[in-house]
Protein backbone atom coordinates (compact mmCIF):
# COMPACT_ATOMS: atom_id res chain seq x y z
CA UNK A 1 0.00 0.00 0.00
CA UNK A 2 2.94 2.87 0.64
CA UNK A 3 4.09 2.48 -2.88
CA UNK A 4 0.04 2.82 -4.60
CA UNK A 5 0.06 6.40 -1.90
CA UNK A 6 0.83 9.98 -3.47
CA UNK A 7 2.67 12.30 -1.56
CA UNK A 8 0.10 14.45 -1.09
CA UNK A 9 -1.75 11.51 0.08
CA UNK A 10 0.54 10.50 2.51
CA UNK A 11 1.26 14.47 3.58
CA UNK A 12 -2.39 14.07 4.20
CA UNK A 13 -2.68 11.01 6.08
CA UNK A 14 0.37 12.13 8.11
CA UNK A 15 -1.13 15.58 9.26
CA UNK A 16 -4.83 14.25 9.75
CA UNK A 17 -2.64 11.63 12.66
CA UNK A 18 -0.77 14.18 14.03
CA UNK A 19 -3.79 16.33 14.27
CA UNK A 20 -5.44 13.91 15.72
CA UNK A 21 -3.36 12.61 18.40
CA UNK A 22 -1.94 16.40 19.50
CA UNK A 23 -5.46 16.93 19.53
CA UNK A 24 -6.18 14.06 22.28
CA UNK A 25 -3.19 14.99 24.30
CA UNK A 26 -4.56 18.75 24.72
CA UNK A 27 -8.12 17.93 25.26
CA UNK A 28 -7.58 15.47 27.85
CA UNK A 29 -4.71 17.32 29.52
CA UNK A 30 -7.13 21.02 29.16
CA UNK A 31 -10.08 18.50 30.87
CA UNK A 32 -7.91 17.59 33.53
CA UNK A 33 -7.18 21.02 34.15
CA UNK A 34 -10.00 22.10 34.83
CA UNK A 35 -10.97 18.67 37.19
CA UNK A 36 -7.81 20.63 39.14
CA UNK A 37 -9.89 23.85 39.52
CA UNK A 38 -12.71 21.56 41.02
CA UNK A 39 -10.24 21.33 44.07
CA UNK A 40 -10.03 24.80 44.56
CA UNK A 41 -14.15 24.99 45.10
CA UNK A 42 -14.84 23.25 48.56
CA UNK A 43 -18.56 22.66 47.24
CA UNK A 44 -17.12 20.96 44.25
CA UNK A 45 -14.96 18.51 46.19
CA UNK A 46 -17.36 15.79 46.52
CA UNK A 47 -18.10 15.73 43.06
CA UNK A 48 -14.78 14.16 43.01
CA UNK A 49 -14.93 11.00 44.84
CA UNK A 50 -11.86 9.30 46.62
CA UNK A 51 -9.60 10.96 43.96
CA UNK A 52 -7.09 13.75 45.25
CA UNK A 53 -5.36 16.34 43.13
CA UNK A 54 -1.89 14.23 43.72
CA UNK A 55 -3.86 11.27 41.79
CA UNK A 56 -4.80 13.46 39.35
CA UNK A 57 -1.91 14.52 38.85
CA UNK A 58 0.50 11.15 38.73
CA UNK A 59 -2.40 9.80 36.31
CA UNK A 60 -2.02 12.80 33.78
CA UNK A 61 1.97 12.46 33.93
CA UNK A 62 1.53 8.68 32.71
CA UNK A 63 -0.90 9.46 30.19
CA UNK A 64 0.77 12.67 29.21
CA UNK A 65 4.20 10.48 28.56
CA UNK A 66 2.21 7.42 26.75
CA UNK A 67 0.37 9.68 24.58
CA UNK A 68 4.15 11.68 23.61
CA UNK A 69 5.69 7.93 22.64
CA UNK A 70 2.48 7.56 20.69
CA UNK A 71 3.06 10.68 18.85
CA UNK A 72 6.58 10.13 18.42
CA UNK A 73 6.22 6.18 17.28
CA UNK A 74 3.70 7.74 14.70
CA UNK A 75 5.61 10.30 13.09
CA UNK A 76 8.32 7.57 12.75
CA UNK A 77 6.42 5.36 11.28
CA UNK A 78 4.92 7.78 9.13
CA UNK A 79 8.76 8.81 8.13
CA UNK A 80 9.86 5.47 7.63
CA UNK A 81 7.07 4.10 5.32
CA UNK A 82 5.64 7.08 3.77
CA UNK A 83 7.29 10.26 4.06
CA UNK A 84 10.91 10.78 4.47
CA UNK A 85 11.19 14.82 4.98
CA UNK A 86 8.48 14.52 7.46
CA UNK A 87 8.70 14.27 11.42
CA UNK A 88 12.61 15.52 11.39
CA UNK A 89 14.77 16.72 14.41
CA UNK A 90 12.82 19.51 14.80
CA UNK A 91 9.85 17.93 14.91
CA UNK A 92 10.55 15.97 17.73
CA UNK A 93 12.40 18.53 19.71
CA UNK A 94 8.86 20.37 19.51
CA UNK A 95 7.26 17.14 20.73
CA UNK A 96 9.62 16.04 23.42
CA UNK A 97 9.53 19.83 24.58
CA UNK A 98 5.72 19.71 25.16
CA UNK A 99 6.07 16.10 26.61
CA UNK A 100 8.49 17.13 28.97
CA UNK A 101 6.40 20.75 29.60
CA UNK A 102 3.03 18.97 30.48
CA UNK A 103 4.73 16.41 32.63
CA UNK A 104 6.42 19.20 34.51
CA UNK A 105 3.62 20.90 35.13
CA UNK A 106 1.85 18.36 36.44
CA UNK A 107 4.73 16.97 38.63
CA UNK A 108 4.82 20.63 40.41
CA UNK A 109 0.83 20.45 40.90
CA UNK A 110 1.97 16.44 42.87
Amino acid sequence: MAGKLTTAESFKIYEDGKHRRYGLLFGVNGGAFAVAKLFTDPDAVSLLGNLNLSQLAIGMIIFSIVMTADIYMFGQKMRETYLPGAFGPQGKAVLISIGLLICVGWFLVA
